[in-house]
């Protein structure tokens, strides 16, 4: 599968209020790299999501902008995707209409796309399940189908809003280490919300912290370890060390609140 190259993201000054509210976001400024993992931990209230859909073009700014490989997110639809909490299949089809459905609803990229969805479904281990309905699939195995349907169409920024918060743990783990395997093969940006410390120093190269009341940036811890990331990691003093300082620094921010 020929991957479309990772995007850039600009964010520059950015503020977002809702008519007679108060700011929920403020002064928000940063660059990601082409495949960049950003993640995004901060208190309820934040604004972490209000960020996700202005990165992605579903709501507007109320000041600053937005720009994914220096255009507007509403001019690049095709570059990005989207993935929820729920997965938000459709009962009605199979696991591998699902996962095909991005090329039914936009224009096709390449002749071929029932190819792409068979091998999107090897990828995240489901193509023994390409014909059961949503009603026959576990919580991780839904997930999984959202993975792939989000990454049919090759987006080259892929936004996450905490997509593994209802699974147990163990089922969480082997979806981050899933999600990163599928990011080697398909290359992407990624913005993922989440309120796991670990999860985001697992997943993640930049951690971002975000105070409330309004959104803002407290801080950032880089994570400079290689990927792939094996469970074996998580074992290690590097990687606790670094949830250590991610959980200090979100500690102090919600105590400064």
């Amino acid at each position: 599968m020929t991957a479309l190259r990772a995007a850039s993201v600009a964010i520059e000054s950015l503020g977002k209020r809702f008519p007679e509210g108060p700011d929920v976001l403020a002064n928000i400024t940063l660059t990601a790299q082409p495949g960049d993992f950003v993640a995004l931990i901060g208190p309820s209230g934040c604004g972490k999501t209000t960020l996700l859909r202005l990165l992605a073009g579903l709501t507007p700014p109320s000041a600053g902008a937005v720009t994914l490989d220096g255009i507007l997110p509403a001019e690049a639809r095709e570059r990005l995707a989207f993935i929820f909490q729920e997965p938000t299949l459709l009962p009605w089809l199979t696991t591998r209409r699902n996962v095909e459905l991005p090329d039914h609803l936009g224009p096709k990229l390449q002749e071929n796309q029932s190819s792409r969805g068979q091998e999107l479904l090897k990828l995240v281990g489901l193509e023994h399940a390409a014909e059961q309905y949503p009603r026959q699939l576990s919580g991780g195995m839904k997930m999984r189908v959202s993975l792939a349907r989000a990454l049919m169409r090759q987006p080259g920024l892929l936004l996450l809003d905490e997509p593994f918060a209802a699974l147990d743990e163990m089922t969480r783990n082997r979806l981050n280490e899933d999600l990163l395997r599928l990011r080697e093969q398909t290359p992407f940006t990624a913005f993922f919300v989440t309120h796991s410390v670990s999860e985001a120093v697992f997943l993640s190269n930049r951690v971002f912290v975000l105070a409330a009341n309004p959104g803002r940036i407290a801080g950032e811890i880089a994570v400079q370890a290689p990927y792939p990331r094996t469970a074996e990691w998580r074992e290690s003093v590097d990687y606790q060390r670094l949830v250590t300082r991610a959980t200090a620094m979100l500690r102090q921010t919600q105590g400064a609140a």
